[in-house]
């Protein structure tokens, strides 16, 4: 026999859909295991393990059976004025652990003017209504940025929307960006209802980066900012289609 005939016939590397499927075709034989997580044996109340393809290699999961995904971490920007009447962005970030229920506020040095509680209270309330989710089982950790060293004090309710918009982001797993803001109230109903400044705000969105910017439908202000698109909305629902 010739080495060329003895020699092993070479075969092409294993790719990630080949590797994902022996590891699929290997659990599903194993009945007993799958049994035994079905009854909480492995792992508590019935873990179920695998395999899924992220950006770079693989990624192990490990998701209770019946439990829910926790809503995406997500981070906004918020036109807002300060005490001295001077327009500027804050950067806000929703993060999400299990709890019940429970919300937790860094606020990193700002002293905010109005019961900023309350208005991420509702904001809660309407992105779940809004979504269909629940956050019942859920912490919800809200971590406001300021870039001055000292204390900022901020004035109003207009946060209210932009508070909306980015948890029914998180809920959703929807990502945001920053260039298209929002500012006004939310009202029970779903209506955004006017607010101060808007022009103070519109330039500081636009300063930093801002595309657009979304105000109430009934806000009496004309505004007008050079390379600043300004959009009315008259509900928060519409103002999500415009934005995610």
């Amino acid at each position: 026999m010739s080495p060329e005939e003895s020699a092993p016939a070479s075969r092409p590397a294993d790719t990630e859909d080949d590797i994902i499927s022996r590891i699929e075709e290997t659990i599903l034989s194993r009945r007993a295991f799958l049994v035994g997580l079905g009854l909480g044996g492995v792992g508590g109340a019935g873990a179920v393990f695998g395999l899924t393809r992220a950006g770079e290699g693989f990624q192990s999961l490990a998701t209770l059976a019946g439990g829910a995904t926790l809503p995406a971490t997500t981070r906004y920007y918020l036109p807002a004025v300060d005490g001295s009447d001077s327009g500027l962005v804050i950067p806000v970030t929703f993060e999400f652990t299990d709890g019940k229920g429970e919300l937790f506020v860094n606020l990193n040095g700002i002293e905010v003017r109005h019961d900023l509680q309350l208005a991420l209270r509702e904001a809660r309330e309407t992105a779940t209504r809004l979504t269909g989710a629940s956050l019942t089982n859920t912490a919800t950790h809200v971590t406001f940025e300021s870039s001055g060293t000292g204390v900022l004090a901020l004035r109003g309710k207009s946060w209210e929307a932009g508070l909306t918009v980015a948890l029914v982001a998180s809920l959703r797993q929807r990502s945001l960006s920053q260039e298209t803001l929002i500012t006004g109230i939310v009202d029970d109903e779903g209506a955004l209802l006017p607010v101060g400044e808007t022009e103070t705000k519109a330039r500081a969105a636009r300063a930093a980066d801002a595309q657009a910017l979304i105000i109430p439908a009934g806000e009496p202000t004309e505004v007008a900012v050079q390379g600043l698109r300004i959009i009315r909305a008259r509900s928060i629902s519409e103002a999500l289609d415009r934005i995610l």
